[in-house]
């Protein structure tokens, strides 16, 4: 199965290599925030980049609240750069992203860095401003990680990490690998929708 779920990923990004910049976003968007778009996570960060000189960001700023709304999600643009038309986007659903940011370990995590608590729109704003720096690794919180997954990342325990997917887990590993196979699932059927032909 999991060599089935590459080939399709494989065949989806062959099959829109090609499309014009709008729907090549909007192709990417669907196959890959699918895990947010069906509510099983409460944000998805993508990086659309595609071939010099296309400007990937303007495209994006002009039309995403029309490709979000219909499915209730909001975006943030984080780590902009001048000469590059790139795009990183964090794409959320506000209530789960409330629920991932409110637990006790996301809040302890988020103090530590800073973060004012149990304010999303502050959250969003703090998290763009430390991609001015780097990439924070505390992103795993928004991304819907267990708090102890991202604190063991935070804290370089890579040797003790084990069964590596969508992040590096140090906890619980059967939920781990139950999540990752409900994300890939869910990327893996929007990709075939995109390959028969539709997206909605």
């Amino acid at each position: 199965m999991r060599v089935n779920n590459a080939n399709i990923i494989r065949d989806f990004m062959e099959h829109i290599r090609n499309y014009d910049t709008e729907n090549f976003i909007r192709s990417m968007l669907y196959c890959f925030c699918a895990p947010t778009i069906k509510g099983l996570k409460a944000a998805s960060l993508i990086n659309f980049r595609r071939n010099k000189g296309e400007n990937i960001r303007s495209s994006w700023k002009s039309n995403a609240d029309m490709w979000l709304s219909p499915f209730g999600l909001e975006w943030i643009l984080l780590g902009e750069h001048s000469g590059d038309d790139s795009a990183l986007v964090l794409i959320y659903r506000r209530e789960l992203l409330a629920k991932a940011l409110g637990c006790d370990g996301a809040c302890g995590i988020l103090a530590e860095h800073g973060y004012p608590l149990h304010d999303v729109d502050a959250c969003l704003e703090c998290l763009k401003c430390r991609f001015c720096s780097g990439f924070p690794h505390e992103i795993g919180l928004f991304l819907d990680y267990p708090p102890e997954d991202v604190r063991g990342f935070i804290e370089g325990r890579c040797a003790k990490s084990s069964c590596p997917g969508y992040w590096k887990v140090y906890g619980d590993v059967r939920k781990a690998q139950r999540t990752f196979r409900k994300y890939r699932r869910a990327e893996c059927e929007a990709a075939r929708e995109v390959l028969a032909g539709g997206m909605q």
